[in-house]
């Protein structure tokens, strides 16, 4: 699992006064922030109710707006929060804070989400995360490498024997990703985590990862990899995007919005949703290589493309480092036994 670093002695002075912290994964970064500063000047423009946001561009260790799910000052947390995928939210003390947790409320969820997340309850049962998009994860095959074994179509093939050590994915050396692990356990449990360790032979950044794609020397066949990075690796013949049969893998972008406590928090907070859950926001990001949950947001895909995600009452039933931490043994035990 991604191990996410803590920077200490960021005083809550540095996030007071904010409305808005919209925390994104780096491909979308530069997007997501245009949208935003749009956004916010068009509204600030037309109304008295004037709007502080913030897009960081840099990462933890720079950034004054990291770790913010440990601000014990409820004045001092941001009206809005986006985030992406399993980070602090869920790895940290947020989830174990019943007072802190009651500082949010619950919106209304999107009536007809577009059809790549059918099937799906978007709805956080705690009434905490609201999911607006997603980062896709998907399979690049390596046509040349196949050796004449059947092209993976599906997730679920990466546990398959035939793969016996010809699958890469990130996140870093010997490290991962979270978001296969828990798609193969809730699918396939204990066997498909030991298939899926005797069949990993890359992990590593998207640069060593597009590294061992385009060398002309013996190596994966096929890589778990997010939409947006694998159509950043140059393009070759013998390279294949694939959008899994059964479902790419949701990596959830969410915000947290928190109860409005007087008619000016209350309009912000109608602004802020605004733009999240818009039709302006949902297009640059699928323009992007993300996905939005817009019912008319027009992405380059077949009608039947859709997600797969262990969705939210999995994910909050235990306390998702456990349930990792479980994952996890099991899968380096399968490990070790190949040395």
């Amino acid at each position: 699992m991604r191990k996410f670093s803590v920077v200490e002695m960021i005083p809550d002075s540095k996030r007071e006064n904010l409305d808005f912290l919209g925390q994104v994964r780096c491909p979308i970064k530069d997007r997501f922030s245009r949208a935003w500063n749009e956004f916010e000047g068009r509204y600030n423009a037309g109304h008295a109710n004037q709007i502080r946001g913030v897009v960081p561009i840099g990462g933890c260790g720079v950034d004054v707006y990291c770790n913010i799910s440990t601000v014990e000052a409820k004045g001092a947390f941001p009206l809005v929060v986006t985030d992406t995928g399993y980070g602090e939210f869920f790895t940290g003390s947020f989830l174990s804070r019943p007072e802190k947790c009651a500082w949010f409320d619950s919106r209304p969820v999107e009536a007809r989400p577009h059809p790549l997340f059918r099937g799906h309850s978007l709805k956080d049962p705690r009434g905490l995360f609201h999911l607006f998009g997603a980062m896709p994860y998907v399979l690049m095959v390596h046509h040349r490498r196949l050796g004449g074994r059947p092209v993976p179509r599906r997730i679920g093939d990466l546990s398959s024997g035939c793969y016996r050590g010809s699958v890469g994915t990130g996140f870093a050396e010997d490290d991962v990703s979270e978001l296969l692990l828990l798609e193969l356990w809730k699918e396939q449990g204990e066997a498909g985590i030991r298939g899926l360790a005797r069949n990993i032979a890359f992990t590593g950044r998207v640069p060593q990862m597009a590294k061992d794609i385009t060398d002309h020397r013996e190596g994966c066949c096929v890589y778990f990899i997010s939409w947006f990075f694998a159509h950043a690796i140059p393009k070759r013949d013998y390279l294949e995007i694939i959008w899994p049969e059964d479902g790419a893998v949701l990596n959830p972008l969410y915000a947290l919005f928190k109860k409005g406590e007087n008619d000016r928090e209350a309009e912000t907070l109608e602004a802020c949703a605004s733009f999240l859950f818009g039709r302006d926001l949902a297009q640059t990001m699928a323009d992007g290589y993300f996905a939005h949950i817009h019912a008319e947001t027009r992405h380059p895909l077949p009608p039947e493309a859709r997600f797969r995600w262990a969705g939210w009452d999995y994910l909050l039933e235990e306390p998702l480092t456990h349930r990792v931490g479980e994952i996890e043994r099991v899968y380096y035990d399968e490990r070790s036994r190949r040395g």
